[in-house]
């Protein structure tokens, strides 16, 4: 179905070759759809694949104020183990005929046991994964993949091909770099950022534009459900678009999983274990690689990591300073959270 669904957005011209190319790695490294992997590279919008889907598979697609209006007696009498086992929702039904939402509605192993234990007969509907798994965990519980996370007007993941390589031993894709004014920032002058921030992600910028005057790259993780999440990162100056999309569960990495869980900088070579090589690519650092990590923390929790990597020598010498950098990030973090606190009271 993945060849099938790129050959189709090629011909009418959604997708170029390239563009195609680069999915499909990312969809070879971290599994998913390739549906979902062009919707996560932001190269094709979610209504746009819904409706090729229809389209292409024949059957009609799952309008998304359906999944916001299931009937609650038709929640209640669909089996559980149904929507576990095959990841199928119940949209709506009419006599004996059981509307479903589904990934493959060619699933006839799934259809055919659908309606062996409801008595009914099933009418699949095509479902994207990326809202099919939003929905079911609001719905049912049923616990989505790390990948997809809730935003703003739907869902998004935060894997991409920006840390998918162009064969074995070919160079990272760089994941698209955007120039950005960065203004070089001293640490005063970045003392002064943090204690007027508005909002984390001013605080976020202020570190950037430090570390875009001091390494040759450098990054913001922020933690969240046991998983490393990329906020922001800079490769020689230049804001790298494709970073947010990177994650990584902390378990899987062996240097961020010490730093995490001892509190303390890691200063040294990355690369040997996987999930540590896929942040440095994702920063577009070449692996092995030479790195800082350093904590941020607040109420005694990292809820953050910076990440720089730089060829000139210079992470030893700036080891100390980056640490008092992330005690100033941590103190702002906790000024913005005590201020939602109060407005709350």
């Amino acid at each position: 179905m993945s060849a099938r669904l790129g050959e189709i957005l090629l011909k009418v011209g959604t997708l170029t070759e390239e563009q195609l190319e680069q999915v499909l790695h990312a969809q070879s490294i971290y599994g998913g759809r390739l549906g979902t992997n062009l919707v996560e590279m932001g190269l094709v919008e979610e209504e746009e694949l819904a409706r090729v889907l229809s389209e292409q598979l024949g059957v009609p697609c799952v309008h998304p104020a359906e999944l916001g209006s299931i009937p609650e007696s038709l929640l209640k009498m669909f089996p559980l183990e149904l929507v576990q086992r095959y990841r199928v929702l119940p949209l709506a039904l009419d006599g004996k005929r059981l509307t479903v939402a589904m990934t493959n509605p060619y699933d006839f192993k799934a259809l055919e046991d659908i309606a062996f234990m409801t008595g009914m007969v099933v009418l699949p509907k095509v479902c994207s994964e990326l809202r099919l798994s939003i929905a079911l965990e609001r719905i049912f519980g049923v616990k989505r993949p790390m990948r997809y996370i809730p935003v703003e007007g739907g869902a998004r993941s935060r894997f991409a091909a920006t840390l998918a390589e162009r064969g074995s031993g070919g160079p990272a894709w760089d994941g698209g770099k955007v120039d950005h004014a960065w203004e070089r920032v001293s640490l005063k002058d970045l003392s002064e950022r943090l204690a007027q921030a508005a909002g984390e992600s001013d605080v976020v910028q202020g570190l950037l534009a430090y570390l875009a005057g001091e390494f040759d790259r450098g990054a913001f993780l922020r933690l969240k459900g046991g998983a490393a999440h990329g906020v922001q990162a800079v490769d020689r100056g230049a804001h790298l678009k494709g970073f947010p999309f990177f994650a990584a569960a902390v378990t899987e990495t062996r240097e961020l999983k010490r730093v995490v869980e001892e509190k303390r900088l890691f200063l040294g070579e990355l690369g040997t274990n996987q999930g540590d090589g896929l942040l440095l690519r994702a920063m577009g650092g070449e692996v092995p690689g030479a790195a800082l990590l350093v904590p941020v923390v607040l109420g005694g929790q990292v809820l953050g990591v910076v990440c720089v990597n730089d060829q000139g020598g210079r992470l030893g010498g700036g080891a100390f300073e980056l640490q008092r950098v992330a005690v100033m990030a941590g103190l702002s973090f906790e000024m913005l959270s005590l201020r939602k606190r109060i407005m709350t009271v």
